[in-house]
């Protein structure tokens, strides 16, 4: 069994209940997948900042309903300082909140979702894109 993080742009991509993403996350039935509070701030701004805030809360609420949400913990605030320092001395920052999301499947050994490049330059995080 493997153990998924979704990061901000995959979960976004969920809110259309008819995305392609979701034929392979419902195909997926031996793996558990995960949503952390880092991307759901992001979903919820990408919601309020919409003009049609009702519709895509809606779906968002549906979103949240369907996966178990990780907390930024105390000891993902400890990934996330290593994570920080790590990319500082490579000279490759990413977003703060990008490092919180790495920190958060780094800690709990989660392969993360995501489509974002930048995250591969993060040590031993394991990273899929599966909208590629």
């Amino acid at each position: 069994m493997s153990r998924y993080l979704l990061d901000t742009n995959h979960a976004g991509l969920l809110l259309n209940e008819s995305a392609p993403l979701w034929t392979r996350v419902h195909g997926s039935v031996d793996d558990a997948f995960y949503l952390c509070q880092p991307s759901v701030g992001e979903l919820w701004y990408m919601v309020f900042n919409s003009t049609r805030v009702k519709e895509n809360r809606r779906q968002l609420e549906a979103l949240l309903s369907a996966f178990a949400t990780l907390d930024f913990d105390a000891d993902s605030a400890m990934e996330f300082g290593k994570i920080q320092v790590e990319l500082r001395k490579k000279g490759r920052p990413i977003p703060a909140i990008d490092s919180q999301i790495a920190a958060i499947a780094r800690e709990q050994d989660l392969i993360l979702l995501t489509s974002d490049g930048h995250f591969a330059n993060v040590d031993s995080l394991r990273v899929e894109n599966w909208v590629q």
